[in-house]
């Protein structure tokens, strides 16, 4: 598949960006939510410059994105230890 260039508008300001049809929505999704989460810290610091507004915006959504990961690996090595046990318990009934 080829690739097409789309445009997304992020903090009013459009942005032509190259990606494969398959990646459209993707990066669709990520430009609205990337606006979105602008959108609040502009409200909250609106004399902040459009550059730090992004560089924070990115920090807030780089710091959800590494804590969620941690909770994915906590629950992994949940899930490991619970499947762990099962087989323990299995071998038991064996017995």
């Amino acid at each position: 598949m080829p690739d097409d260039f789309i445009t997304v508008t992020i903090s009013d300001q459009d942005f032509k960006i190259k990606c494969s049809e398959l990646e459209v929505e993707l990066l669709n999704r990520s430009a609205a939510y990337l606006d979105i989460k602008m959108s609040e810290l502009k409200k909250s610091s609106p004399t902040l410059p459009k550059e730090k507004v992004a560089i924070m915006a990115a920090l807030n959504i780089v710091s959800d994105f590494l804590k969620r990961e941690d909770e994915y690996k906590d629950y992994e090595n949940i899930s490991k230890d619970i499947e762990s046990i099962q087989n323990s318990l299995n071998l038991e009934e064996l017995k």
